[in-house]
């Protein structure tokens, strides 16, 4: 067969063969030995490719995955504090979880360190499966005592023996377990809120606080530095009329708001900046997954989540200013948070800092200072708050401490007066039967040279 013929065979398919081309014939070499070339179709490769970039980024996603679960467990590992965890009780199936969230105001109380005094103190429960929660206020003041400590003012439990004794004491104040804990620090609290870009929420009343600060009235998104003007405030008349009672609805309320602001973040970076800055200021047995867990459990319930403050009134007593529990009010809100995780909507009593009680309150301010007007200053104040009729004058000697004194029998409005000088945190309180007849009034304000104004 010619070579020309055997080109024109069919191949094995019976497709004709194409006319390859064939190498020179080497010398001496017969045409019919040369082998033809043999063209293959290539084949395509992006299947492979990007296969391949499948991998990658998955190993990359594994990767950050492993990095970011390293780093928060890091973050995390800075919020623990050695023997908290022994403290708490253990959660039990079925049963509602219940945390304890604080705030802690560092350098409020001159000489403290270490462990602080809380300026916010709330019992947060959660029914497990149920869209309903509820939250306890208990005010700073609250008159409690404290194991190994006698009779004190509640706030000072974690100052004398940290969480484990705040835990504790709560734990017998209430009958309630305490599963968890939250202790923040108010210079913490303020990065936290300024890390999620502010904290929407309408405030009802301007407030201008002497020692918290101001914050607008309206509708506003408060920065660090005014939302803890806005939880801090209490020497306001006009915007926080209840003292520390006003202070405790207004915290309740930012929280609520906060609680909206932080569920709705979704730009991880932020998130990061948020995570590093609690880490920071924040001790919890709480992860940060269990945290924002709870945050959106609370978010979630709506109006499903009361708030309600322990009840009681407050009162001058055994040397100071504190707030005495109604027992029998207190007992029937235990039991139906207890039972059905409410909190019962009770008329508020009627309290001794109402502007009726100042009014009927007879009052002299005397300048114990060398600075000119500061009795009318101090005197217009307590006038703006309800007093009427305030008298004023200077004193015959000079005061280093500015010094309440009573008519026998009159030590609850002595403390309500001293609890509205705006410029004295700590005034010596004492009966002065002799004072008071001298100026013809109930009780008699001498201002020393540690007021502020």
């Amino acid at each position: 067969m010619s070579t020309k013929k055997r080109l024109k065979r069919l191949d094995d398919s019976g497709g004709p063969r194409r006319r390859p081309r064939s190498r020179p014939a080497e010398p001496g070499v017969p045409l019919e030995q040369v082998e033809p070339t043999v063209y293959r179709r290539k084949r395509r490769r992006w299947p492979k490719i990007l296969l391949l970039s499948v991998i990658v980024l998955l190993l990359v996603f594994i990767g950050l995955g492993i990095w970011g679960y390293a780093w928060m467990k890091s973050k995390e590992s800075r919020m623990r504090e050695a023997g908290v965890a022994e403290a708490l009780d253990p959660v039990r199936p079925g049963q509602p979880v219940t945390t304890l969230i604080m705030g802690v105001d560092k350098g409020s109380v001159p000489g403290e360190t270490g462990n602080y005094r809380t300026d916010i103190m709330m019992l947060v429960s959660v029914k497990p499966g149920e869209k309903k929660s509820a939250v306890i206020s208990i005010p700073r003041d609250t008159m409690i005592t404290i194991p190994g400590h006698g009779t004190q003012k509640i706030n000072a439990a974690n100052a004398f023996g940290g969480p484990p004794l705040a835990i504790e004491t709560v734990r017998r104040f209430t009958g309630l377990d305490v599963n968890h804990y939250v202790l923040m620090d108010f210079e913490g609290f303020k990065g936290i809120v300024d890390a999620v870009g502010g904290v929407k929420m309408h405030v009802d009343a301007e407030i201008h606080d002497q020692y918290a600060g101001d914050v607008p009235a309206g509708d506003q998104v408060l920065d660090g530095n005014t939302a803890l003007a806005f939880v801090r405030a209490r020497h306001d008349p006009d915007s926080v009329p209840e003292g520390d009672l006003s202070r405790v609805e207004n915290q309740r309320k930012f929280f609520q708001a906060m609680l909206s602001t932080v569920s709705h973040v979704r730009n991880p970076f932020k998130l990061m900046k948020v995570v590093d800055v609690a880490s920071k200021n924040i001790k919890t047995d709480l992860t940060f997954l269990q945290m924002l867990s709870l945050g959106r459990k609370l978010q979630g319930a709506g109006d499903q989540m009361q708030m309600a403050t322990v009840p009681g009134t407050p009162k001058y007593t055994k040397g100071g200013w504190y707030y005495i529990v109604d027992e029998d009010a207190f007992r029937q809100m235990l039991e139906t948070f207890m039972s059905s995780q409410e909190v019962p909507s009770q008329p508020e009593a009627e309290s001794e800092s109402s502007s009726d009680q100042r009014a009927g309150i007879k009052v002299a301010v005397l300048n114990g200072t060398d600075v000119t007007g500061l009795a009318a200053k101090v005197a217009a104040e307590l006038g703006k708050a309800g007093y009427g009729g305030v008298n004023t004058g200077n004193a015959e000697d000079a005061y280093s401490r500015t010094t309440v004194y009573y008519a026998p029998g009159e030590s609850s409005k002595a403390g309500l007066v001293a609890s509205d000088l705006e410029g004295a945190r700590e005034p010596v309180i004492e009966e002065g039967a002799g004072v008071t007849s001298d100026h013809d009034a109930t009780v008699v304000v001498v201002l020393g040279s540690d007021y502020r104004h």
